[in-house]
C-alpha cells in the first residue's frame, strides 16, 4: 500500500511539474519577440504598447491560468477515483488542447488587427550576404565533421563487436528504469544507440550550419546596426547549436559504449553519472536561452540602436507569409531559413522544397528509431 501511495505522489508530482512548466512556456512565450510583433503578427511598432495590447495580454494569462487548474484538477480527480495514471495523462491531454485552442483564438484576434503590408515593404531590406564574423559557420562545419566521423566509428565498433557479445541482455525498457526483463542480444540492440548517434548528433550540427547563413530581416532606420545585431544573434545560435550537437556526440557514444559493455556482460544497468550528466545539460541548456534571451534578444533586438522608430521589413513584415504566425511559407525566398517571429531562434522557410525534404529525412529517421525502441 505504502508503495502504490508513493508512486501516486510521483504521478501527481509529475502532473504538477508538467502542467506549471507547460502553462508557464505558453505565457512568457508571446513576450519573447521584437517590437511591431504580437503574436505572431505584424502589427506595426506603436501597438504591443497600447493599452489593447495590454488587455489581450491579460485576458491570455488568465486563461491559460485557468487551463492550468483545470488540467491539474483532472489529474487530482483521477487519482481521487482510483487511477492516478489514467488521470494524469487526460489532465496532461488537456492541458495541451485547450492552451493551443486559446493560442489560435488569440492569434486569429490579433490577426484581424494588424494593418496590411505591401509587396513593396515586405521585400524591402533583406540581406542574406555574410557580414562580421564567420566562427560561428566554421564552428558548425567542424561540428559536423567530427559528428559523422565518430558517430559512423560507433556505430562499425558496435557492428563488429556482435561476435562477442553474450546471448542476452536487459531490455532497453529495463535498462531506463521500466520493468525488468531480458532479450536476445541481436544486431538491432547493439546498433540502437549508435544510429541515434548518427541522426541527433550531425543534425543539430546541420541546424547550426543552416543558421550561420540565415536570411537577416532588417529594420529601416539609420546605420547599419540591426545587421550587426542580427549577425551576433545568428552567429551566436550556430555556436550553441554546434555546442550541442558535440554534447549529444559525446553523451550517445558514451552510451552507445555503455550498452555494449552490458552486452558483454560486464555491465548491468546504465552508468549513473550519465544521468547526472543529463540533468546538468538540461539546466545549462535553459541558462543558455535565458542569458540568450537578455542579452541579445530574439534577433539581436536588444543591441540594436538607431532603429527604435524603424518598421520590420522583409519576411518578418508580411503576414501573409506567416502560418499561424509560426510556419513561414515562401516559395518566391530562396532562403532556408529565417527569424521566428517570437520565441528564440529560426523558422524554416516550408514554402523551399529543401527545407520540405530535410525535414521528412530527419522526422522519418527519427520517428523509424522511436518506433524500433519499443521493440527493444
Amino acid at each position: 500500500m505504502g508503495e502504490d501511495m508513493g508512486e501516486v505522489m510521483v504521478v501527481n508530482l509529475f502532473l504538477l511539474v508538467r502542467v506549471l512548466l507547460v502553462g508557464g512556456i505558453f505565457i512568457f512565450y508571446p513576450r519573447i519577440t521584437r517590437r511591431g510583433l504580437f503574436f505572431g503578427v505584424y502589427v506595426g511598432e506603436e501597438f504591443p504598447g497600447s493599452d489593447l495590447a495590454g488587455s489581450i495580454l491579460k485576458t491570455w494569462d488568465k486563461s491559460c491560468l485557468a487551463w492550468m487548474v483545470t488540467a491539474l484538477g483532472i489529474g487530482l480527480l483521477g487519482t481521487m477515483a482510483g487511477s492516478a495514471v489514467g488521470g494524469n495523462l487526460t489532465g496532461t491531454a488537456v492541458l495541451i488542447i485547450g492552451l493551443t485552442a486559446l493560442f489560435f483564438r488569440t492569434y486569429s484576434k490579433v490577426r484581424a488587427l494588424g494593418p496590411a503590408v505591401g509587396s513593396e515593404q515586405a521585400s524591402k531590406g533583406t540581406a542574406t550576404l555574410q557580414i562580421g564574423s564567420t566562427q560561428g559557420e566554421n564552428f558548425a562545419k567542424f561540428a559536423l565533421v567530427i559528428c559523422l566521423v565518430v558517430a559512423l566509428a560507433t556505430l562499425t565498433y558496435a557492428y563488429l563487436s556482435f561476435p562477442s557479445m553474450g546471448e542476452r541482455m536487459p531490455t532497453l525498457w529495463s535498462l531506463f528504469g521500466g520493468a525488468e526483463g531480458t532479450t536476445e542480444v541481436t544486431y538491432l540492440n547493439l546498433l540502437y544507440f549508435p544510429g541515434w548517434n548518427l541522426v541527433i548528433a550531425p543534425l543539430f550540427a546541420v541546424l547550426a550550419l543552416m543558421i550561420s547563413s540565415a536570411k537577416r530581416s532588417l529594420r529601416e532606420g539609420p546605420g547599419n546596426r540591426s545587421s550587426e545585431a542580427q549577425e551576433a544573434f545568428r552567429n551566436t545560435n550556430a555556436i550553441l547549436f554546434s555546442g550541442n550537437a558535440l554534447f549529444m556526440l559525446a553523451m550517445l557514444t558514451t552510451v552507445s559504449l555503455n550498452v555494449l559493455s552490458i552486452g558483454r556482460g560486464a555491465s548491468d544497468a546504465i552508468w549513473g553519472w550519465v544521468w547526472v550528466v543529463t540533468v546538468v545539460y538540461i539546466l545549462s541548456a535553459l541558462v543558455a536561452l535565458g542569458i540568450l534571451f537578455r542579452r541579445l534578444g530574439q534577433g539581436g533586438s536588444r543591441i540594436e540602436r538607431g532603429h527604435d522608430d524603424g518598421a520590420l521589413t522583409g519576411g518578418l513584415a508580411d503576414n501573409e507569409r506567416w502560418v499561424a504566425g509560426v510556419f513561414y511559407v515562401n516559395p518566391d525566398d530562396p532562403s532556408l531559413m529565417v527569424e521566428s517571429r517570437f520565441g528564440i531562434g529560426y523558422a524554416m522557410n516550408w514554402g523551399q522544397g529543401l527545407s520540405v525534404v530535410f525535414a521528412a529525412f530527419f522526422g522519418g529517421l527519427t520517428l523509424t528509431l522511436i518506433s524500433l525502441g519499443f521493440f527493444l
